[in-house]
Formats: C-alpha cells, sequence, structure tokens
C-alpha cells in the first residue's frame, strides 16, 4: 500500500469512524477480487450532522486514486457519484487502502484502510456488488480568530477581502498578485496556522519573535523551519494570482492561488502536503476543484519538482494538487510588462511595416510580431509574448513608455475600435487601459514628458594610444566609455572568463571627425546613396547640397557638418530630411579616410595580441550604458579580420559612424542628450564564432521580485536572446538557492530545445558563481544607484568545451 504518510497525523481510528464490515469476503480469508465491492463515504459533522459539502479521495491501493468533490461545480472522476452526504466510489480496490476526506472549516481525515476479511463461506460470491460503507466524522475547525497582526483562518463571506487585507501587493510576469506570508507549527501533534499581516509582517522570524513571543534564535529558527527533516514546523507564502491560467488536470483553471516556499527549504513532499492540507481547510473561500481560482503546490526549483513528481501518486492520493513551474507559465494569455501612460496614434504594424514607415513618439503600435528592433515609439502591444529581457521590453523600460503583450490584439474588442485614432494608453501591474483622446491631449502630454533637463555626457579627449584591459578599470570610463572600462574591470576580477583586449579612446573619434573633410565627390556619392537606398529624387538632391554648402563644394569637417545638421530647422521639423540627412553622415564616415599612421595601429595592436584571428570592434560611447540612460542597442558592433577589406582599420568607421544613426538620434534626443558632447570609443576583443549557447542574466528575479535569485535568458547557439527569430523564443529560468547549492526555477524551455535545457547543472553553477561575484565586484562601484545593485551581464558558452565567457556588463534598469 502507498499511502502519504505525513508526521504527526494521529492514528486512523480518530480520524476515521469505519462501520464493521468495509468489505464483504470474497473467497478464502483471503481479500476480495478487486472486482468486487462498492466504497461508500458518508460524511458527517458535529454531532452527526450531514456535511453535503465535501471531498473524498481513495488511494484504491492499485491503479489512479480517484477523488470526488461533492461541491457545487467540483470535479468527479468516473466511477464516482454523489447525492447529499454521501458518495460512492465503484473502483476496484485493493486489501489495504487509503481515504481523504475534506470539507472547508473541518479538519481533513486521512487513514490508511486495512479491514480484516471475513471467512470464506460466508454466502457472497465475487459475482454480486457489495457495498462497503465507511463514516467519516469531520471535526470542525475553531472559529478563525483575527487581530491587527495575523488571522487564523477565514470565512466563507468575506474571507477574500479579509485574506486581501493581510497581502501584500505585489506584481510580477504573470499580472497582479496578493501575497499573503503564513507560519504553522504541529509539536503535540495539532496544526496551528498564522496567517500573518504580511503588511506589517513580511519576515517570518520576525513575526514568531515578535507577535508569537517564542524566543528563539535566527539560526535556530531558520534551521527548525527550513533544515530539520523531523521538523515540526513551517513557514511560506501565499500568492493569488487572479489572471494566471494554468491548465490543471486537462483544464483551465481561472486563477490560482500558489503555495510556494523558498527555494534553500529543504522540502519534502510529505511537508508539502500537510501544509496544503492545513491551508486549504482554511481557505473556505477558494474552491476545492473545478475551473475557479483554487490552491495549488508550486515546487520552488527543480529540485523539489523532482521530489514531487517522484511523490506524484502520493501527493494525488492526499488529495494536493500541484504543478510544476513552467505549467503556470504556459497559460499566460496577457503579460503587462512595463507600466505607464502615453498618448498618440493607434497604428497596427508587421515588422516588415516597421521597417520601411518613420514612426515616433507620438505612435502607439500594435505590432503583429516581435521586431529585430524598435525605433522610438510612445508605447508597444505585442501579439506575440516577450519576456523581460525582449528587446521591445528593454526599450520600453528604459523609455519609460507602456508595454502589453495580447496575442490576437488586433481582433481583440479592447483594441480593435481604436486602430487608426488617436487614444490614451495606460498598463498598469493590473490591467491596461484605451480610450479615445484629443489631438490636444497628445500635443499636452508629449510637452510635458519632454521637458527634462539636458544629458551632458563628459568624455576624457587627453587620453592617447590604444591600452590593454590590463591598463584600465572602472573609472577610465571617461576615456574609452562604460563597456570598455567594465570589460577591463571584469577582466581583472575573471581572467579566465572574460576575454583579453584593449581600446580605442574617444581621443580618436575626435580626430577623426575634426580631421576627416567632405569634397564635393563624396557628397555627390552620399545623395547617389540617398538614391540608392529608394529615397526621392528631390529629397536626395537636398541631401547632396547640404553637404556641399556652405561653399559649394563641402570642405568642410564632419564635425562642423554634424554642428550644421542639428543646428538646421528644417531638419529638426522634417523627419525624412533628417533621417536621409543621418543616413548620408554615415556613409560619409566610411569614404573619408581615417589617419593612416592611426589605422596601421590599430591594426598592428590587433596583430600583436590575435594574431590573425577575427575580432569584434564594439561600442562604447559616452552615450550608453549609463545609470540614467541605457542606450542600449542604438550603436553597432562589427566583426573584423586582417588582411581582408574588413581589416580593423577599415571597420571601425561603421563603428564611429553608428554614433548617428536614426535610431540613436531621436532616443537621445527623446532624453535630452546633448548630441554635440556624444563620443565614441571601441573595445577591441577576439571574436567567439562557435557559441554553444548565449544568454543574458539580470542578478534579480525580474520576473518574481518576492524570491531571491538570477533571472536567465539562454538560447540555443548564436540565435539571438533579446532580438528573435522567426519566431524562436529563449529558455527562461531563475537561479535561486537550494537545498545544497543552487537550482532552477524554470518557467519555459527554448523552442529550439523543447523538454531538453541547454545548459547543465553545472554550467548553471558556474554562472551563478561568476555572475554573483561581478555583482559584488561593482556593487561598490555605483553607489548611487538603488540597493540592491541590479547589473545585465551578457554570457555564452563557447566552443566544444563550452566555455563561459562574460562579454558585458551594465547596470540593469528595473521596473
Amino acid at each position: 500500500m502507498r499511502v502519504l504518510a505525513l508526521p504527526g497525523i494521529p492514528a486512523p481510528a480518530r480520524l476515521l469512524s469505519l462501520a464493521p464490515t468495509l468489505l464483504l469476503a470474497c473467497g478464502d480469508a483471503a481479500p476480495p477480487d478487486p472486482a468486487c465491492g462498492r466504497l461508500v463515504v458518508t460524511v458527517t459533522g458535529a454531532g452527526g450532522a450531514p456535511v453535503t459539502a465535501f471531498q473524498v479521495v481513495v488511494d484504491p491501493g492499485t491503479g489512479t486514486p480517484v477523488a470526488a468533490d461533492c461541491t457545487a461545480g467540483g470535479d468527479r472522476d468516473a466511477g464516482t457519484a454523489c447525492e447529499g452526504n454521501v458518495v460512492r466510489v465503484d473502483v476496484p480496490l485493493a486489501a489495504a487502502f487509503g481515504v481523504t476526506v475534506k470539507a472547508l472549516g473541518h479538519r481533513t481525515l486521512r487513514a490508511p484502510v486495512a479491514p480484516e476479511w471475513g471467512p470464506a463461506g460466508d454466502g457472497q460470491s465475487c459475482g454480486s456488488r457489495s457495498d462497503a460503507p465507511v463514516a467519516a466524522a469531520l471535526a470542525a475547525l475553531p472559529p478563525p480568530e483575527a487581530t491587527a497582526d495575523y488571522a487564523t483562518g477565514f470565512e466563507p463571506d468575506g474571507g477574500r477581502d479579509a485574506f486581501a487585507a493581510l497581502a501584500y501587493p505585489a506584481a510580477d510576469d504573470l499580472g497582479p498578485a496578493q501575497v499573503v506570508k503564513f507560519f504553522m507549527d504541529w509539536a503535540d501533534g495539532e496544526t496551528r496556522v498564522w496567517f500573518q499581516n504580511t503588511r506589517k509582517h513580511p519576515i517570518h522570524y520576525d513575526f514568531v519573535q515578535r507577535v508569537l513571543k517564542r524566543p528563539v534564535s535566527r539560526s535556530q529558527f531558520e534551521q527548525d523551519t527550513y533544515v530539520r527533516e523531523d521538523r515540526t514546523q513551517a513557514a511560506g507564502s501565499l500568492i493569488l494570482r487572479p489572471d494566471a491560467r494554468p491548465v490543471v488536470a486537462g483544464r483551465e483553471v481561472r486563477g490560482l492561488a500558489t503555495l510556494e516556499w523558498f527555494p534553500s527549504d529543504h522540502l519534502t513532499p510529505a511537508v508539502a502536503a500537510r501544509a496544503f492540507l492545513a491551508l486549504q481547510e482554511r481557505l473556505p473561500f477558494l474552491p476545492l476543484s473545478g475551473e475557479a481560482s483554487r490552491l495549488a503546490y508550486l515546487p520552488p526549483g527543480t529540485t523539489q519538482e523532482a521530489q514531487a513528481l517522484a511523490a506524484a501518486r502520493d501527493l494525488a492520493a492526499a488529495g494536493v494538487t500541484w504543478l510544476p513551474r513552467d505549467a503556470l507559465y504556459a497559460g499566460v494569455t496577457e503579460q503587462r510588462l512595463n507600466a505607464a501612460v502615453a498618448f498618440g496614434l493607434l497604428r497596427r504594424m508587421t515588422p516588415e511595416d516597421l521597417a520601411a514607415t518613420p514612426v515616433s513618439y507620438t505612435d502607439i503600435l500594435v505590432l503583429t510580431r516581435l521586431p529585430n528592433d524598435l525605433p522610438l515609439v510612445g508605447g508597444t502591444i505585442t501579439e506575440e509574448l516577450q519576456t523581460p529581457l525582449a528587446h521591445v521590453n528593454v526599450a520600453a523600460r528604459a523609455r519609460g513608455t507602456p508595454n502589453l503583450a495580447l496575442p490576437g490584439a488586433s481582433e481583440d474588442p479592447r483594441v480593435k475600435p481604436f486602430l487608426g485614432g488617436r487614444v490614451r494608453f495606460e498598463v498598469t501591474s493590473s490591467a491596461f487601459t484605451l480610450r479615445e483622446a484629443t489631438a490636444q491631449e497628445v500635443d499636452d502630454f508629449w510637452r510635458d514628458r519632454l521637458d527634462r533637463p539636458p544629458l551632458v555626457p563628459g568624455a576624457d579627449l587627453d587620453r592617447d594610444g590604444l591600452p590593454g584591459f590590463g591598463d584600465l578599470r572602472f573609472g577610465d570610463a571617461v576615456a574609452v566609455g562604460v563597456k570598455a572600462a567594465n570589460l577591463a574591470e571584469m577582466r581583472a576580477l575573471l581572467p579566465e572568463s572574460v576575454p583579453d583586449g584593449f581600446a580605442v579612446p574617444f581621443r580618436h573619434y575626435e580626430a577623426f571627425v575634426t580631421g576627416a573633410t567632405t569634397t564635393a565627390e563624396a557628397c555627390a556619392g552620399a545623395a547617389a546613396d540617398c538614391v540608392a537606398e529608394g529615397r526621392g529624387a528631390a529629397l536626395c538632391d537636398r541631401v547632396g547640397a547640404f553637404c556641399r554648402a556652405p561653399g559649394g563644394a563641402g570642405g568642410e569637417t564632419l564635425r562642423a557638418l554634424l554642428s550644421r545638421l542639428l543646428a538646421d530647422p528644417d531638419a529638426r521639423t522634417d523627419p525624412a530630411y533628417r533621417a536621409a540627412l543621418l543616413d548620408a553622415v554615415r556613409w560619409l564616415f566610411c569614404r573619408i579616410p581615417a589617419d593612416p599612421a592611426f589605422g596601421a595601429a590599430l591594426d598592428a595592436r590587433v596583430r600583436a595580441l590575435f594574431g590573425g584571428a577575427t575580432v569584434r570592434l564594439r561600442s562604447s560611447s559616452n552615450a550608453e550604458d549609463l545609470p540614467d540612460f541605457s542606450g542600449a542597442g542604438l550603436y553597432d558592433s562589427v566583426s573584423a579580420t586582417l588582411d581582408t577589406s574588413k581589416a580593423p582599420s577599415a571597420r571601425i568607421c561603421r563603428v564611429w559612424g553608428s554614433l548617428w544613426s536614426w535610431k540613436a538620434v531621436e532616443e537621445r534626443s527623446f532624453w535630452n542628450v546633448d548630441h554635440a558632447a556624444v563620443r565614441m570609443a571601441v573595445a577591441v576583443h577576439p571574436a567567439f564564432p562557435d557559441e554553444q549557447a548565449n544568454g543574458v542574466l539580470i542578478t534579480q528575479n525580474v520576473s518574481d521580485p518576492w524570491t531571491v535569485g538570477m533571472y536567465v535568458n539562454v538560447q540555443k547557439g548564436e540565435v539571438p536572446v533579446t532580438n528573435p527569430e522567426d519566431g524562436a523564443v529563449p529558455e527562461v529560468f531563475v537561479i535561486v538557492p537550494g537545498p545544497a547549492g543552487v537550482q532552477v526555477a524554470r518557467q519555459r524551455f527554448s523552442s529550439l530545445s523543447p523538454g531538453v535545457p541547454l545548459l547543465t547543472d553545472a554550467e548553471v553553477a558556474a554562472l551563478h558563481q561568476a555572475a554573483f561575484k561581478v555583482q559584488e565586484r561593482f556593487r561598490p562601484l555605483y553607489p548611487d544607484l538603488p540597493s540592491p545593485l541590479a547589473l545585465d551581464l551578457e554570457f555564452k558558452f563557447h566552443g566544444p568545451a563550452r566555455d563561459l565567457v562574460l562579454k558585458q556588463v551594465r547596470p540593469f534598469r528595473g521596473r
């Protein structure tokens, strides 16, 4: 017989009142044939009064446990029938079986049943069906007690509101949530539960010491509550998730209350089951089964998930609903990713439309698919689900614009009527709203929004040469940009995991733009390139004329040309003209030769450090990776190979020129960054052409703010994580503490590796260890950022040996 044994549960005789004869014998002093008999359970409460709303779970000893929820709308397995306070279970029963009886507001009864079979020759035959009566007498729970600090339970009427009054309001990837922490003990065999006023007492230990007045040290409390195998107390969280839509037992459940634990808890399925049953009987506003919101145990990580899976039959026999974390996320149909408000024109676009259509911050886009790049817009609604690290959400978070993922948004009645019109769009943690807006409202909103002080990034233009990472540290960002300086700082910390390299300081960019001079031929080439890209001839003639001014034949430096462009009134008010001029500037960057001596020095430095290996030239401007301006994805990085047409000396112009792309200028304008102050440095290090996996790690748990962890998106090979290709979605998990070391709380697998993790346990542990070291190294370097510091790390596992490589670190902008 497989019955889940819970420590402290009283003896069976105390749990069930059994009729003298449970099953009629079916043969010579032996258990009856499994085809014989039908279990009939009669449920009563105080004074023998019938209890008509209850659930019975039978573990038949062989086969799958069977459940019958005899409440309105309850689930009932085949072979069960409810009538009043009686349930009949017509399934094959072994010689010994288990019964669990639940009724909200009553103590749950659980018992193994092993009757003495009647002697042979009693006149009964296996061919006749006989009822086996069981009388279950339930004891009522004491009336719930409520104080300013806690409640011991809830009433059926008003219970949900009372729960909300104790809850800490929060939100995660699944939407709004109400978090109530609990503490329970059963030292004397009687289970007692306290639902903490979590707004007032968010810490379990503080609650036990200050409210329950138990004189215990923190270390002893943690040992007794989270570690001991023979524990007689436990602590966790109940999280009410009204928007969750998981599939439980083959049907979608509307809302869920999840029973959750610290990932480092040395939790066993038996303790989880005890807590589940004790909590469930005290939550009468949650149904026992069905499609409405119900309770479910959510294992905190892969360790506990594996234990729950191994004990799945026992948990089912105890009437415990549980589901893995990825099942919780599989039911997501709406994601409110970035809470904000915007006004603008609501437009539906495909990624192809977006690439060919000028848009601005006064546009709010309904995107049919996730684009590879998102220009500056006022808000986004995507018809594909995202992750917090998807490029669309990273951009929305940096800009402070609303971002919503809503499959089928174009046809959704909450969205479709507003397409093509001006709207007010708001996303909160609990809902999104759209309404019509006037042109005046749009103008007023953005006038106020854009009224911010200028941001003038600094640059040290005296640092010369091509300094190696070994000669640079965090403080050198003023000369080489944050990306290069942070890489050098990480290299000093983790030389085995961070590539060696060098930086091209701002001074070399400045020397180029103040020395490179336009010519009439170069301006004609820029105008021709304008036409070749599909722009109108009249517009491109204006571009050529602007380039040749003021003398009509060129002859001014790129710095002077840029200064004129930024001051030109037509360029400021005509987006198409501005875009064409900026494109011409970038074309000129790679058509006017740099100083030959600089180019020769750059190539020689690459050859001395890396031989003929391909290298990456990575943007490291003074207008990116800043605490108050991310600039993520604005600038270009390129590969370069010596002794080819793509030598570093020939390719660095593309990185320098990307400082003046349309998207970069528009983004900086939105944040009132002084364009005249921006400069571009370059970080140079080896390329890694054999990526086995690549990803992004945030040193905070951005998907579940009440659980400590590091949030990870990882994808197979070189397929991008933040800009997915062909609908590929990354693996998403959180590295959380485990009973021994760290473990994974997985939300989904990669679409390119369904059901198979992309990283081994050892690789996850190595990634976590490296990220922790980086976090500790950079914490004192960013004293002005909110604590705890959250960092954004890009990583890859490279080559046949799958070596860990950290390629970037910068501050992470949270919600």
